[in-house]
């Protein structure tokens, strides 16, 4: 314990005494936050600002006069009605034609026309050549994806709004008509021709009836439509993690050529300075045999002058070698025109160098002339060879490496870019699921209501059918009197009774303000993991066992962790106060939705840490890939039954659906005992955590060390 908090009071101390060092933690404190707090505002009303989306909408409806004299013009009500509509932007146009063409140059993203006999084919229902009220619908995709999708849940909505105020209308002149009749009969009008009245009244019921099975039939193929439209959704989005996964494997891949070119970069630079060197070894060589004073110190210097010849060689194979292996992908380097002079400048040294040992073998004795003529030809090669190795050392330096930096820059931040618009296009692709999941909604609710409707006016041909047969078996003072009595009622009030003949009364369970609230404590919790993820790149997790006594592995790993563990908890507070005071997102129980937080950072930072302290890069790697898995399979965003099968299979084996889960019960209310379960089975988190950090560690710490030292000893990780 003594060493463990030496170890942590040690670390406070420095990082107070290091104003750079404590201005980096605070930023590491702070950063998590903001992540958290940008997410959690942009969702808080994601549609508020629909009221800017332009949708044309123009009538050409020529209205209808009525048996009394009245003149109707339900085109003229509808574009009246949507003039206070504030959730999307209706521009009323002159004629169709302005509405196509503004659709057409992109002004609009979407255009309804009204037909010029919309009215007369609702109060005409009951002719024999009746056809049905038209809406069309433009819309131009390519303007934006998203944007049609709201447009057609606002023109879905305005077509619910006509096919009630249709039903309205044709309800109504069934029971005008039918009053009508009964007025009739009670003036005195002949009952021999009530019978006929009321079979053309049956008909034209069945008519309407086979009128209300299109509507059905339409709306059924829309519902069909609406779900294969969403599960070509769920593919797009699968297709694009799946692109998002390669291009993290192109980044990776990437990265590991860059560490290959400042490798070659390295070996090449090292191979040329070795050449160059063994080059002036040979020329000092020479020079010692030019000023021999007997055979023997000869013999002795063209010895050595054979060895630095055959290193050179070996040298030049090495270059040949490792350029035709990075830049043309061969083991075979006789195609590299770049090398071809330098080559032949040292096989000409190496073969004088060898004509001279072999001389000097031979003969025995060499004359001076005969010695000074072959050291004049090496020296003159040797000259050229410098001069070429030069040359390509400054090429190299001065002009291939930069640009291959700058290539390598060039292709980061393409990748970054790439992987910044897949990340967008996953969020729009979200947005649109929620839309047509509304536009279904909406769809089966008008289905609903229509299916009731039938139900009703077939019981009512039931009903006529039964009267009619009644009529054809009774005396004509008995049909008065029950026709009368069936027929009368007030049309407008059963007009507005059978457009909405249900009610719906919604009783939220667990309300919550708004999405922004919704959604808070999935991007809390992410923000948690993204802080101990961060501080595990920028702080050693290695503490110094410097100046300590009996120091064990225990000391070192929880002395340094403190260090973690309090970072961590600043950043849960920081989080907390911004999640309710910043952003005032619904929490109904602040203390436990703080509790909440501070596990998960306890959890998090530890079993971050753990795995870092335990397996190095390969662990803080690791950690990335668990938080990536987590986002997309934690049920955070989707419910779990709509991901995957894969994540349905192994989202309960990660730490982040019981932190949610838990904070959810703060932020909306809390269930028996569902907030203590949850923090209970984040705990087991914890405990792997310690048995990863104190136990499985142990076997790895001495191959850690040794990958440590090696990519240390690479000048670059």
């Amino acid at each position: 314990m003594k060493n463990t908090l030496t170890i942590f009071v040690r670390d406070l101390k420095r990082l107070v005494r290091s104003p750079f060092a404590l201005a980096i933690a605070l930023g590491l404190c702070i950063l998590p936050s903001l992540y958290a707090w940008f997410n959690i505002y942009s969702n808080h009303d994601p549609y508020g600002n629909t009221s800017n989306i332009k949708i044309a909408i123009a009538s050409e409806d020529a209205g209808y006069t009525l048996e009394d004299g009245t003149y109707k013009n339900m085109g003229a009500d509808v574009l009246e009605e949507l003039k206070t509509n504030d959730s999307i932007d209706w521009v009323a146009c002159d004629t169709a034609d302005d509405v196509v063409a503004g659709v057409e140059a992109g002004d609009y993203y979407a255009g309804v026309t009204i037909g010029s006999d919309f009215t007369e084919s609702m109060y005409t229902v009951f002719d024999t050549d009746f056809t049905n009220p038209v809406l069309t619908y433009y819309e131009n995709e390519k303007k934006n994806a998203i944007a049609t999708k709201i447009t057609d849940t606002a023109v879905g909505s305005l077509q619910q709004t006509i096919n009630t105020k249709f039903i309205e209308v044709v309800v109504s002149t069934i029971f005008t008509e039918t009053n009508t009749i009964s007025s009739d009969i009670e003036e005195g009008e002949r009952t021999t021709t009530l019978t006929d009245k009321l079979t053309r009244l049956r008909d034209n019921l069945s008519s309407y009836n086979n009128t209300l099975t299109l509507l059905v039939n339409g709306n059924t193929r829309l519902t069909d439509n609406l779900a294969d439209t969403n599960a070509q959704i769920s593919s797009l989005s699968a297709g694009i993690a799946n692109a998002t996964g390669s291009l993290n494997n192109a980044q990776a891949a990437f990265s590991r050529s860059r560490t290959a070119l400042g490798d070659f970069s390295e070996q090449l630079k090292t191979t040329l300075n070795d050449m160059s060197n063994s080059l002036s070894n040979i020329s000092t060589l020479l020079d010692n045999a030019t000023l021999a004073k007997d055979s023997q110190e000869l013999a002795n210097s063209l010895t050595q002058l054979n060895a630095d010849a055959a290193q050179l060689s070996t040298q030049m194979k090495t270059l040949k070698l490792l350029i035709a292996e990075y830049y043309i992908g061969q083991s075979d380097s006789a195609n590299v025109p770049e090398l071809g002079v330098l080559d032949t400048i040292v096989t000409q040294i190496i073969n004088t160098i060898g004509s001279l040992t072999s001389q000097a073998a031979g003969n025995g004795v060499l004359t001076q002339a005969a010695v000074d003529t072959m050291v004049s030809s090496i020296k003159s090669s040797l000259d050229s060879c410098k001069k070429q190795l030069d040359d390509l050392y400054t090429n190299y330096v001065n002009s291939v490496e930069p640009q291959l930096n700058s290539l390598n820059d060039s292709i980061s931040q393409t990748l970054s870019s790439v992987n910044s618009i897949m990340t967008s296009l996953t969020s729009a692709l979200n947005d649109a699921g929620e839309i047509l999941d509304g536009v279904g909604t909406t769809v089966d609710k008008s289905n609903e209501s229509l299916s009731q409707i039938q139900e009703v006016i077939e019981n009512v041909i039931t009903e006529l059918d039964s009267v009619i047969d009644w009529m054809n078996n009774t005396s004509e003072s008995d049909k008065i009197d029950m026709v009368t009595q069936f027929l009368g009622g007030d049309s407008e009030l059963y007009g507005e009774f059978f457009a909405e003949p249900v009610n719906m009364v919604t009783e939220e369970i667990y309300p919550v303000e708004n999405y922004g609230s919704g959604m808070t404590p999935f991007y809390t919790i992410l923000a948690l993991w993204v802080g101990g993820t961060l501080l595990v790149s920028l702080v050693k997790v290695h503490a110094d066992p410097t100046g300590l006594e009996n120091v064990k592995p225990r000391h070192l790993f929880f002395g340094r962790y403190l260090t973690f563990f309090l970072l961590g908890q600043i950043q849960a507070a920081i989080v907390v106060l911004g999640d309710i005071h910043l952003l005032h997102s619904q929490v109904l129980e602040p203390g436990l939705f703080y509790l909440v937080a501070v596990l998960a950072s306890f959890t998090f930072t530890l079993l971050i840490y753990s795995l870092a302290i335990s397996f190095g890069d390969l662990g803080k790697a690791l950690a990335v890939v668990v938080m990536v898995l987590q986002i997309a399979g934690s049920s955070g965003t989707f419910p779990i039954e709509m991901l995957p099968q894969v994540y349905q299979n192994i989202y309960i084996f990660f730490p982040f659906p019981y932190a949610i889960n838990a904070m959810r019960e703060t932020v909306a209310g809390m269930y028996g005992s569902a907030y203590v379960t949850n923090l209970a089975q984040l705990m087991i988190f914890a405990v792997a955590a310690l048995i990863i950090g104190l136990v499985i560690r142990i076997p790895f710490m001495k191959i850690n060390h040794f990958v440590e030292e090696r990519m240390e000893d690479t000048g670059m990780m």
